[in-house]
Parts: structure tokens; sequence; C-alpha cells
């Protein structure tokens, strides 16, 4: 049995395999145009808590978009740049983002609960995969990696 804490969610933009990497959380509404720097994937929103962090191969954790119906636009460029997230988690599902999912073939899932705000933090490593067409986040606990690497 895994100690991972899980999140289910709905699949929005589908996948194959097992997503993992660095997890980039904020609670903030995230405008895609506007509050993400199209050129390096940085977020520039003067009020977000992830200001200054890149959402660039990151796994992307936020609560919903806002604003334009653009920053599906933006969302696709800057996965044809190679600098979008390695994979979209949001509580809330919103056409901007789904659009922006879909048309750049970036991994999302939606519906998470809003308790992964108490049990993320930035820089934590995550796993996501589909199962049965339900999507799963799980929080890695790395300390546990290491001691089977490093005997």
């Amino acid at each position: 049995m895994s100690s991972n804490i899980q999140f289910k969610g709905k699949v929005i933009q589908d996948w194959e395999n097992v997503i993992q990497g660095e997890v980039l959380i904020t609670r903030s509404k995230i405008s895609f145009l506007g509050d993400v720097d199209q050129a390096t994937g940085a977020i520039v929103a003067p009020d977000s808590s992830a200001k200054g962090f890149s959402i660039s191969s990151k796994i992307f954790i936020f609560l919903e978009s806002r604003g334009s119906t653009v920053g599906s636009n933006v969302l696709f460029g800057l996965a044809r740049k190679s600098i979008a997230p390695k994979l979209i988690a949001t509580c809330k599902t919103d056409l901007v983002t789904v659009s922006g999912a879909i048309f750049g073939n970036v991994p999302m899932i939606s519906e998470l609960d809003e308790k992964i705000f108490e049990i993320f933090k930035n820089g934590d490593i995550a796993k996501a995969y589909v199962y049965k067409n339900e999507a799963f986040l799980e929080k890695v606990n790395v300390s546990n990696q290491r001691r089977r690497e490093n005997p």
C-alpha cells in the first residue's frame, strides 16, 4: 500500500505513462495573458504568490484561470516553444485553460480538492497518471526514494 498522498481529478487532456516532476503551486487565479511571460514562462503577476517562478516543465497547480480568452492562445504558444508546464492541475475547470491545454497538447487534470493547497508546496515532487479514465496526482515522498537509492 502506498503511503503517498493522492488526489483524484477529472482528465481534461489525456497523456500516456506517468508524469513526474517538480511542483509549482499557487492559490492565485492565473491569466496566461499578462500573468505569464510569453518568452520565458515565468509568472510576472504582481499579486501572485508564484511571481518570479517559471511554469516551464513544472507540474503547475492553481485554483483556476482569470481574464482574457486570449490566454488559451498564450498557453498554446508556450507549448509550441517547449516552455509549457509538464502538467496543469486545477481545482476549477475553465474553458480558457482547457482550450489552451487541448490545442497545445499539455496534459491537464481538473476538479481537484482544494485541500491540495494544504498538502503541496513549491518544490515538492509529484507524479500524475491516468487509471480507468480518472486522473491521480500524488505527492512523492522524496526521502524514501533517496533511502532506496543510497542504502
